[in-house]
């Protein structure tokens, strides 16, 4: 057998300072008696009552314990079959502890630096695999933006549509009643535009549609809603608006409008207007009648002129 003494300060270094490490003590028939956490987790608690020598791979089987601690000088390199059947080389040394023998072993420096590389290789991959998962989140994010914003917005004009005009109508028609805040619409139709179409061509119409929806926008403010309600007409949802002022905000769009040469060739392009606003526990759709009434009344009294609902 080994004769060696166990220096404690050698232990501790190896308890202490290798890591991984495996920590076995074999009885004087060479058997497994003993084991740390960590040759539990290589290897499994079966190995208990176990040769040692079951440990090691083919080549290394025909020796025993003795022999590998004479022919090694007590520390030699053996490859071993951990307890998922993968090969590993050990650092091995082994200690005299009476009739008992203290096997500690730790990974090949080599190895280890072979994991570790391939523990950064690792985290590389996952590192880019993440950047690459924020990407695909900021487009799919963005996408999905598009997508909302396709669904509430006109394609001709990039005004609100009916379905956004709706949802925001009836947001503002609970809150106007609820915070007893006053609550305003405009309703306003082109004039003769299906004259426009007919004579200057859809290209025409459209051009008509597109810069009178940007001059709408700029008498506006950011809490306000330009839509296109249908065709040649619009709405303007105003917000904490009293009659009165949505009239000022309507007269000054049709002056404008009326001023303009959209189309280059000194047609006037005017339009009519509704003025609304809503009374105490009125009904979206009563609200909205009102408003397409007060247009109703500006178009058949003359057209380009604005009419307050009463």
């Amino acid at each position: 057998m080994i004769n060696k003494e166990i220096p404690i300060n050698i232990i501790k270094r190896y308890i202490n300072e290798f890591a991984p490490v495996i920590f076995i003590i074999l009885d004087s028939d060479g058997k497994i008696e003993t084991i740390n956490d960590y040759t539990n987790r290589l290897f499994g608690k079966k190995i208990i009552g176990e040769s040692f020598d079951n440990l090691l791979v083919q080549y290394h089987q025909n020796f025993s314990i003795e022999d590998l601690a004479n022919s090694y000088e007590s520390e030699c390199m053996l490859n071993i079959y951990t307890q998922d059947k993968n090969t590993q080389t050990y650092q091995f040394h082994f200690f005299n502890y009476g009739s008992k023998i203290i096997v500690f072993a730790h990974l090949d420096v080599d190895e280890i630096q072979m994991l570790s590389n391939e523990v950064m290789s690792v985290n590389q991959e996952l590192s880019n695999l993440s950047r690459e998962l924020t990407k695909k989140n900021v487009e799919l994010k963005k996408a999905n933006e598009k997508i909302a914003e396709l669904t509430r917005t006109d394609p001709l004009t990039d005004l609100a549509n009916r379905r956004f005009f709706n949802e925001r109508l009836g947001e503002m028609v609970s809150l106007s009643q609820r915070k007893l805040q006053p609550l305003s619409l405009i309703m306003t139709d082109i004039d003769n535009f299906k004259f426009i179409n007919d004579k200057y061509g859809h290209d025409a119409g459209d051009k008509v549609l597109k810069e009178y929806a940007v001059l709408m926008q700029s008498f506006v403010r950011t809490e306000d809603l330009v839509s296109r309600f249908g065709g040649e007409e619009f709405m303007i949802i105003l917000p904490l608006t009293t009659s009165e002022d949505a009239y000022s905000v309507a007269e000054r769009i049709r002056i404008k409008l009326s001023e303009k040469d959209i189309l280059k060739n000194g047609v006037k392009i005017t339009a009519s207007f509704g003025v609304c606003s809503l009374k105490k526990e009125e009904s979206i759709e009563s609200f909205i009648k009102r408003v397409d009434t007060a247009l109703y009344k500006a178009k058949h009294t003359g057209r380009n002129k604005t009419a307050i609902s009463e």
